[in-house]
């Protein structure tokens, strides 16, 4: 592999990553409609998607270990990011409806998580090169990677979902138009 295609291995992602942030950035000051009865479809095609992984490749007793710490630290990054989320509710009546904007802060948490994992990661695992020497197992060490990763996506998506139904269901219960 060249010089340059490694390059472009190593950065291609972070590009991707910086133009769909600037893209939800612009975005950011419309809010749009949050379908409360919606919120369900995206935590069951990652629980989905993440059964499918581990049925394929089951893990090991460590590897469970990192899925379990991946989806608490996932869980606890995807409930602070529904916390920082602008809810409020237009209309008034049965026209009422649950609105929701992401907040700057969501997204550079976003932002702060991926870079974090970026420097994290060595950068054998990041370019889908080999890892580097002095790994004592580096096939092991990237499935405990893969397993902590699926286990912080699932937590993420799941504990972001769940946070954002509670505060708007109590929104509408206690009608509260700003939250």
């Amino acid at each position: 592999m060249g010089e340059g295609e490694r390059g472009l291995i190593t950065y291609l992602p972070l590009a991707i990553f910086v133009g769909i942030m600037a893209l939800r950035m612009m975005r950011m000051k419309k809010a749009r409609a949050l379908r409360l009865p919606l919120l369900w479809i995206m935590p069951m095609i990652v629980i989905v998607a993440v059964s499918l992984a581990l049925a394929g490749m089951p893990p090991s007793d460590l590897g469970w270990l990192c899925l379990s710490a991946g989806a608490v630290v996932g869980g606890a990054i995807g409930a602070q990011r529904a916390r920082l989320m602008h809810l409020h509710i237009e209309g008034e009546g049965d026209k009422a409806r649950v609105m929701v904007r992401q907040s700057p802060l969501a997204i550079l948490l976003i932002a702060v998580v991926f870079l974090v994992r970026r420097l994290i990661l060595p950068s054998g695992f990041q370019a889908g090169v080999h890892a580097p020497a002095h790994a004592a197992r580096p096939v092991g060490n990237a499935l405990l990677m893969l397993d902590a990763t699926l286990g912080f996506a699932l937590g993420m998506v799941v504990a972001l979902r769940l946070v954002l139904w509670i505060r708007a269901r109590n929104m509408v219960k206690h009608h509260v138009f700003d939250a």
